[in-house]
């Protein structure tokens, strides 16, 4: 077993399938130039208010009013602190019918990357990065080619799979490490220009754990009992790839990856820049995060991976995909339903999401 350290090189977010309305499952306040948000905690309201005041309560929540002005108004000495499970630092500003995508947290309010996130991120790399080691030329019917994929590398089914003997514990957080922040399209290719898309792309405040936030988490090959249960199965149970089979050669898969895709974005939108102004900042970050992959490439000891929310299709899929001969007629386009000929002059994807100030999210360093 293996202890990991996890450092965030960016916001991450996490979503706990949760959405916070404005001033009733969240207020926002100001101390001098900072702008903090609470969550706010009903039980510790209901003991301020009183149970004889639960109607007004109800009532002013389905009037969308303050739920400052109400605790005050029955418990006038009270502050934001006596009412609420916890503050971010807020780097946006809040609209009165914004909502919140809050961040996931554990029973005890604390705040928590999941192990089968940052497994998931890992089978990611890994199978883009192995997915080369398949023809991939004659597919044409890509429907259910990604778990065709998989199967061949790792096992027909689970029970075959071995990537269940890798196995990953929760990274948990301190509390008080969250932020809250605003989500934009911030490049968006058009024929003119690189601008936000219009439309339904309504920017959304999320919760995240900040960046520079540390802890550590348990990761571990179980190759003893993997070797058991191939003596048991035989060809049954799937080949566990060597780069799976240790954590130095599995970091230094996923950082390769990281790297790859990195400079792939990076060349991508250089090239772009050279047309249309607006990708300049873009491209600065992702060479700051760049400069950490090499770095890490340097020590052998680190990878740099991408997880959770505002990822980017190509970080989320991996991109091996792009590799299909057919990728423009077939992935791209069942992507775009209804759009395949609007959008056909444009690479896919065509926008890229940051916070509002330009800044990144979802990236994190793993060190052993």
């Amino acid at each position: 077993m293996s202890n990991i350290k996890i450092e965030t090189l960016t916001p991450v977010h996490i979503g706990s399938g949760n959405y916070l309305q404005n001033n009733t499952d969240f207020v926002v306040t100001r101390n001098g130039e900072d702008t903090f948000l609470h969550v706010i905690d009903e039980r510790k309201i209901l003991n301020l208010i009183g149970v004889e005041h639960l109607n007004d309560w109800v009532l002013a929540i389905e009037r969308n009013e303050n739920t400052q002005k109400l605790v005050k108004r029955y418990a006038p000495q009270s502050k934001v602190s006596d009412y609420t499970l916890r503050s971010s630092l807020l780097f946006a500003s809040v609209g009165a019918n914004d909502t919140l995508k809050e961040c996931l947290h554990n029973g005890l309010g604390v705040p928590y990357i999941p192990g089968s996130s940052i497994k998931g991120a890992i089978r990611t790399a890994l199978v883009a990065s192995l997915s080369c080691q398949i023809d991939l030329s004659k597919e044409s019917n890509i429907k259910h080619l990604a778990s065709k994929v998989e199967q061949k590398l790792f096992g027909t089914d689970p029970t075959e799979d071995v990537f269940r003997f890798l196995q990953v514990g929760d990274a948990y957080f301190e509390k008080g490490c969250e932020i809250a922040l605003r989500l934009v399209m911030h490049l968006n290719i058009t024929r003119e220009a690189l601008q936000p898309p219009k439309g339904n792309h309504k920017p959304q405040l999320v919760e995240a754990i900040g960046l520079e936030e540390a802890t550590t988490f348990s990761l571990k090959i179980n190759k003893e009992h993997y070797s058991n249960i191939k003596k048991q199965q035989g060809n049954s149970i799937g080949t566990m790839p060597k780069e799976m089979q240790s954590v130095h050669s599995l970091f230094n898969l996923i950082n390769e990856h990281t790297i790859k895709l990195l400079e792939q974005e990076c060349a991508f939108w250089k090239q772009i820049g050279k047309e249309k102004e607006g990708a300049e900042q873009y491209v600065e970050k992702m060479e700051e995060i760049l400069s950490e992959a090499y770095q890490c490439r340097e020590n052998k000891q680190s990878c740099v991976l991408r997880i959770g929310h505002a990822s980017g299709w190509r970080f989320i899929t991996g991109a091996w995909s792009e590799r299909l001969p057919s990728f423009q007629s077939s992935v791209a386009n069942a992507a775009r339903p209804g759009n395949e000929a609007k959008y056909s002059e444009y690479p896919f994807p065509k926008s890229r999401r940051t916070d509002s100030d330009g800044d990144l999210i979802g990236f994190v360093k793993l060190s052993i």
